[in-house]
């Protein structure tokens, strides 16, 4: 019983957490917002300005450099077309990452503080052009192949777990037998529902990848022989971070079930 009541206690610990995904931490620096008063020495401005653009650089390298770490935390068979993408992608954050060094070696360079804006006017282009677009995608595709595939694996121990513990306590005749079923048999539709959202994120990313390969001028025919040639139709309004999050409400629904079973197995008990 102890060991069924330690899981619960997981669940609702998860049940809290588990739903703030990557896409939910995604680069909120605002280059704009790096002003000082003009009520200061225009020298000590100038070393405050650089400062603060020094910073907010090294900030957005160090975003750049997790969001790589994490691209190459997930592994695929070689020659897939997911390993493909996920190349690309960690080529794409090194180019982020020598921007912002190039601009950081700049700066080291300045003299006054127009050529400090000036600077600074160029990296809110970057960000708000180029960066923002493909760190998006980055974190779509951390969010499908590798924190909701985690949530998961999660989800199913916990949920493998409590079954051993429910059908033990019935063992043990401290509870009737099935007097959980309904719960239980819920709970296994929902964990399942939350498995095929995920596959279905993966596979619209995966599908959209391809929509792309397609459509790039640039593409050579042998690119496209690792993966298929047919894409599915979208259906508007859903992407793979929609059918990701979708999985992850799931689970937290799951976790909700994992409580309430729990508070009624302590009430058949006696002990809540």
């Amino acid at each position: 019983m102890k060991q069924f009541i330690k899981y619960l206690s997981l669940a609702a610990f998860f049940s809290l957490t588990f739903v703030v995904n990557p896409t939910a931490k995604a680069e909120s620096m605002d280059f704009a917002q790096l002003i000082v008063a003009d009520d200061v020495a225009p020298e000590e401005r100038l070393a405050k300005k650089i400062e603060l653009t020094t910073d907010a650089l090294k900030k957005a390298d160090e975003r750049v450099v997790e969001m790589r770490t994490k691209l190459e935390a997930i592994k695929f068979e070689d020659e897939t077309p997911e390993l493909e993408l996920r190349n690309k992608l960690i080529e794409r954050a090194d180019q982020y990452s020598v921007f912002y060094n190039e601009k950081l070696v700049a700066l080291a360079a300045v003299q006054t503080i127009e050529e400090v804006d000036l600077l600074i006017d160029a990296v809110i282009v970057y960000r708000e052009g180029i960066y923002a677009t493909g760190a998006k995608e980055i974190l779509e595709f951390v969010l499908v192949y590798s924190y909701t595939p985690s949530v998961l694996v999660l989800a199913d121990e916990r949920m493998e777990n409590i079954l051993k513990d429910v059908t033990r306590l019935e063992g043990l005749e401290l509870i009737e037998p099935s007097t959980f079923v309904s719960g239980t048999d819920e709970a296994k539709i929902i964990l399942q529902k939350a498995h095929d959202l995920q596959t279905q994120a993966a596979t619209l990313l995966m599908e959209n990848y391809v929509a792309s390969l397609l459509i790039a001028p640039e593409i050579q025919p042998l690119e496209l022989e690792a993966v298929p040639v047919e894409v599915a139709p979208v259906i508007p309004g859903v992407t793979p971070r929609v059918l990701a999050e979708q999985s992850l409400a799931e689970v937290k629904k799951l976790y909700e079930l994992f409580i309430e079973t729990g508070s009624k197995v302590g009430e058949t008990l006696g002990i809540n």
